[in-house]
């Protein structure tokens, strides 16, 4: 009865070792998961901000280069009134001169 019992507790004691070892197998496999997963989420976030900047830097890109088509036809309308300005006062100039000279 002695050698049964000490037998029953030298089995259940392998059993437990046996559900421990499992279940720290077990926890060393969900940890090494997670840590994947992990890193493949970091992965994709950061190739997700690295397409949503490239979007926005190609966004900003277009903005300024249609900002400076504006400003660049905002000038040339301008240095064209100013040419006309001055195409009308070169007459009058040479009107003026033409009289302080000859009177």
């Amino acid at each position: 009865m002695i050698i049964e019992s000490l037998q029953m507790i030298k089995n259940t004691e392998q059993e437990a070792k046996k559900v421990v070892e499992d279940a720290e197998a077990e926890a060393k496999k969900v940890v090494e998961d997670a840590e994947a997963e992990a890193e493949k989420l970091i992965v994709e976030t950061v190739g997700s901000a690295r397409d949503q900047a490239e979007k926005m830097r190609q966004g900003a890109e277009k903005d300024a280069r249609e900002k400076c088509q504006d400003i660049a036809e905002q000038w040339g309308k301008e240095i064209e009134r100013m040419r006309k300005k001055a195409r009308e006062n070169l007459g009058k100039a040479r009107d003026f001169i033409l009289h302080a000279l000859l009177g």
